[in-house]
């Protein structure tokens, strides 16, 4: 029998800005995923790190662990390794993940735990008031140039997390936005059920640090992957569509180089072996 929804919600009030995006993942979360998927809160742990994103563990009435920056996976593991009964989800921002806790993504790949990785990429360090983070585009915007005005090439975390899978052929992959909570769920749901580790990107809006516009040019050209059917490439593109296959992770490849900017790719880019236990 699947729990009502309000029983996974703590009665502690989130404080993330109005028009936050993390709003829109926690309903995913807790209004949808978890009763859906009818999983105990005694045998749910949710892991963050540190970050707007990473206070949703205090959100959501399971067991949870707000851990150190850039080590939400490592602990993530442990809890998996020694209790491997429990659902595991992991969750930080862009730069908690892709900066000082990149390197713990190739091995958590190669091991294939079973764990849940959801990245709230709003494309800036929003806690610590609008830093350049690693995902951060140059792009002019009306509040004036986005923080990377040193322009450095924006780390693209989907091509990076395909490359990790490329010679293990694990993994789940897929992207989504926090604006569509219906199409995030379905994700994060595909994500928990699939034996073996899964990431999942969810593009979001800063409403307080000048990425707005970004998100919004994101939603403009994204388009939503669908299996068996023609991918959707962007006016720069040099590839001819072809039909979505997700278990081809040399496909998944290709989509993951349009830039996010230019197209979106919304949907589950690759999905890998899972894990034998």
């Amino acid at each position: 029998m699947t729990a009502k929804t309000d029983e996974y919600r703590t009665g502690v009030r989130p404080i993330w800005c109005p028009g936050c995006g993390n709003f829109g993942l926690l309903n995913a979360l807790t209004k949808r995923v978890l009763p859906t998927l009818g999983i105990a809160k005694h045998k749910a742990f949710v892991v963050s790190g540190i970050g707007c994103s990473s206070r949703v563990p205090a959100y959501i009435d399971t067991y949870g662990f707000n851990t150190l920056h850039g080590r939400a996976v490592v602990i993530a593991q442990g809890a998996k390794l020694a209790r491997p009964e429990l659902t595991v989800i992991v969750i930080g921002g862009d730069g908690d993940f892709f900066s000082i806790g990149t390197g713990h993504f190739p091995h958590a790949v190669r091991r294939n735990l079973d764990i849940t990785c959801i990245m709230v990429n709003n494309f800036v360090y929003s806690m610590t008031k609008g830093q350049t983070s690693p995902t951060t585009p140059h792009m002019e915007t009306q509040k004036g140039l986005l923080p990377n005005e040193h322009f450095y090439p924006p780390v693209d975390s989907m091509l990076d997390m395909l490359s990790y899978s490329v010679s293990t052929q694990s993994s789940f992959i897929a992207q989504g936005l926090s604006t569509d909570v219906a199409h995030l769920d379905s994700l994060i749901r595909e994500g928990i059920s699939h034996k073996g580790f899964s990431f999942i990107s969810v593009l979001t809006p800063c409403p307080t640090f000048h990425t707005e516009e970004v998100f919004d040019t994101i939603k403009r050209n994204a388009s939503y992957l669908v299996e068996g059917e023609p991918v959707s490439l962007p006016e720069s593109s040099k590839d001819k569509p072809w039909l979505h296959d997700p278990s081809d992770v040399t496909l998944a490849l290709r989509l993951a180089e349009d830039p996010v900017m230019e197209r979106a790719h919304l949907g589950v880019f690759f999905r890998g072996t899972e894990r034998e236990f």
